[in-house]
């Protein structure tokens, strides 16, 4: 059954400018409306910073598909046991994954042949993504709920992947973002849909796990 959720998207150039973009190749976020791929191109000269906001399942899926376009995972995070047991489920060696302390770095510098994607799964994040990066590195942070001091990371990601939110969480996001008339949508959202927005910009896309990715990674669905 399709949704009933509206679509709000800017025009091609204007999406191309903030790292998101519809068809073409990079990182796969999953399908629009009109059944067309939606990808992000976040490994690019200069760093990009994203947002999840709604779990962990949904950052995992994201970091899968990053592993799947040759990008190397450097993990900050307050759930070790989680994260560990994701890679182990990809069977991904340490030379592909490691662990990172929190404002850690990766010790060694990104390249266009073997990007960099940072996430930062630490709890609450005051002030701005940390751990931004320099050339062919994208930084991932994961929030399980929206709270006050989150506006400094809605208003500076690059980026916003939203799943389905409270009304309060919602009210913030679409103010902060600059998509209220997104705002009555976003409580309503499928388990597999999440917002795409990027500077005033939005898209719905839905997730479209593969067999293969629910099989390693389970239910995307925010807890």
């Amino acid at each position: 059954m399709g949704s009933r959720v509206g679509m709000f998207a800017a025009g091609p150039q204007a999406l191309d400018d903030h790292a998101l973009c519809t068809g073409g190749a990079g990182l796969m976020i999953g399908r629009n409306r009109q059944k067309l791929p939606v990808t992000l191109r976040p490994f690019r000269p200069t760093p990009t910073r994203m947002l999840v906001v709604g779990g962990v399942g949904c950052a995992q899926l994201l970091a899968f598909r990053a592993l799947a376009v040759g990008a190397k995972l450097f993990i900050q995070t307050a759930r070790e046991q989680v994260w560990d047991a994701f890679l182990r489920r990809c069977g991904v060696g340490r030379d592909t994954a490691a662990f990172l302390p929190p404002g850690g770095y990766p010790p060694v510098s990104a390249s266009p042949d073997a990007p960099h994607l940072v996430i930062v799964d630490i709890g609450a994040v005051v002030g701005p993504p940390p751990g931004a990066g320099g050339s062919w590195q994208a930084t991932l942070v994961v929030r399980d709920d929206l709270a006050s001091w989150d506006e400094a990371l809605l208003q500076q990601s690059d980026v916003v992947v939203l799943q389905r939110l409270t009304e309060p969480e919602s009210s913030m996001a679409a103010s902060l973002l600059g998509i209220r008339q997104a705002q009555g949508w976003l409580p309503q959202l499928p388990d597999e849909m999440v917002g795409l927005a990027s500077r005033a910009s939005l898209q719905w896309v839905m997730l479209s796990s593969t067999p293969t990715e629910q099989s390693v990674l389970g239910s995307v669905a925010r807890p």
